[in-house]
């Protein structure tokens, strides 16, 4: 059964977690209210010393009663870059030095497309993804070497707009690239947008879910603002109940996470008000959570 007690907040609202004193604001008011895993981003450390950074935010966590359930890291995976996959290496050791043992992680974009010639003004440019998956199955490659050493997992995010972006496309990875240290973190709000049936793909993936997202979401593919947007939980188009059913189907036990993505409003109305993001976030996941119990599960 999943139980409030898994229930996490993505503190990247906390943009600068420089010090004891602004982590220990932070996670105090995750913990306030009534959150049990908070959800860190290395953007909001320091960079230059992220074994202390990160030790300090776990133990200051495990203070105010929370657990630390993942460290994100965005980097871009498809691109060849040397310095992103050493970036990705560098929060897994750092996490794990600080006894936390799942990183988020995205796949990144596709290559550019193949632009006919001038000539052929007429003929659209054809996608070539061919030598972005070739970049991100080498990246993994040496991702789970690490992981392997470790004893740590890579959760990978599928979002809208890059090369994993789908229960489809996590296939095609699974496919070039399998590893008991490869999992994924399932975000509905990505799949939605594809037109994914979502509980299939948790039953589908099963215990290679290590982390997961509450999000919703509106649309389809496209311009953010104009073609979807990411709505406060229940506004969007996801079934929650069949959400959660599929979640117990799998036995999942890890946390599952809020992330608050109002931007604009946050922005325009709230000055980024952090402590209104992860409050409204635990009222609006309560609440679903309530009414799915009481009604089917």
């Amino acid at each position: 059964m999943i139980v409030k007690e898994q229930f996490g907040f993505n503190a990247f609202w906390w943009e600068q977690l420089h010090t004891e004193e602004q982590i220990k604001k932070c996670v105090d008011c995750v913990a306030s209210f009534g959150f049990k895993y908070i959800e860190f981003k290395r953007l909001s450390f320091k960079q230059d010393n992220l074994d202390r950074e990160f030790g300090m935010a776990a133990k200051s966590a495990h203070k105010s009663g929370l657990k630390v359930s993942n460290f994100v890291v965005l980097r871009s995976l498809s691109d060849g870059n040397e310095q992103n996959i050493n970036d990705v290496i560098d929060t897994i050791r750092a996490a794990s030095q600080a006894g936390v043992k799942v990183i988020n992680t995205v796949s990144g974009g596709t290559a550019e497309p193949i632009k006919a010639a001038p000539q052929d003004w007429w003929m659209p440019a054809q996608q070539n993804h061919g030598p972005a998956w070739d970049n991100l199955t080498k990246a993994l490659e040496r991702i789970c070497k690490e992981l392997d050493s470790c004893d740590a997992y890579l959760a990978l995010e599928p979002i809208i707009g890059s090369l994993v972006h789908d229960f489809y496309s996590i296939e095609e990875m699974y496919s070039r690239f399998d590893h008991p240290r490869l999992g994924i973190t399932m975000d509905p709000s990505h799949l939605l947008l594809y037109r994914n049936d979502i509980p299939y793909a948790i039953k589908r993936l099963g215990d290679k879910i290590k982390h997961v997202h509450m999000k919703d979401a509106v649309g389809r593919p496209g311009d953010f603002g104009l073609d979807f947007m990411f709505p406060t939980l229940g506004a969007g188009a996801i079934d929650w109940t069949a959400f959660l059913k599929a979640l117990e189907e799998i036995n999942y036990s890890k946390a599952v996470s809020g992330e608050y993505e109002q931007f604009k409003y946050m922005a325009q109305v709230k000055n980024n008000n952090s402590e209104f993001a992860a409050k409204t976030m635990y009222e609006e996941m309560s609440a679903l959570y309530n009414n799915a119990y009481k009604q089917h599960l």
